[in-house]
């Protein structure tokens, strides 16, 4: 019995540290991907060779990283070089950069960008739920609040509009 215990804890351990090694290698994997994709496209934009893909695509790994600035830089860059016929990805472009105000915590800026998104695709769910979100930490609960309930208008089965909604709605009957 004694020297069966010695032999359980070894394999145990040995697995334990296999999966923490096979998960910090996929980890590092996956970080140098990242960054050869980030270099490559920093590449193209010193070039003035990329795309308005190229910049949202850039835009977006820098959110990742939460390279929230740089992010601006090149999301403004590709409002310039986008398609004005592109009606679906200028609005998710608008929500993104509104996104990226947002964790800046720059409300008023981020509320600008996901008006207009909403203002190009009036039915893009995820702007109305981040513009409701941005209204209440500003503390405009009542138009976060209609917000929210156009968001649910458009997709009734979105879970995070229900969930802020329902939320917000708590918020308000106990103010007034």
């Amino acid at each position: 019995m004694n020297s069966i215990f010695p032999l359980f804890y070894s394999i145990a351990l040995f697995f334990f540290l296999f999966f923490i090694s096979f998960y910090i290698l996929k980890q590092i994997i996956n970080t140098q991907k990242l960054e050869k994709k980030i270099f490559y496209l920093q590449e193209l934009v010193k070039k003035d060779d990329l795309y308005h893909e190229d910049c949202y695509q850039l835009g977006q790994l820098y959110l990742r990283k939460k390279l929230f600035l740089k992010a601006i830089v090149v999301f403004r860059k590709a409002l310039k070089l986008w398609d004005p016929n592109d009606i679906i990805g200028l609005g998710n472009l608008y929500n993104a950069i509104g996104f990226t105000f947002f964790n800046l915590e720059e409300y008023e800026y981020a509320i600008y960008y996901y008006k207009i998104a909403v203002q190009i695709i009036p039915d893009h769910t995820l702007a109305l739920i981040n513009l409701g979100y941005a209204f209440e930490k500003i503390n405009s609960f009542v138009i976060g609040y209609n917000c929210y309930r156009a968001a649910l208008f458009w997709d009734t089965t979105n879970d995070l509009a229900s969930t802020r909604f329902l939320s917000i709605e708590k918020k308000l009957r106990y103010i007034l």
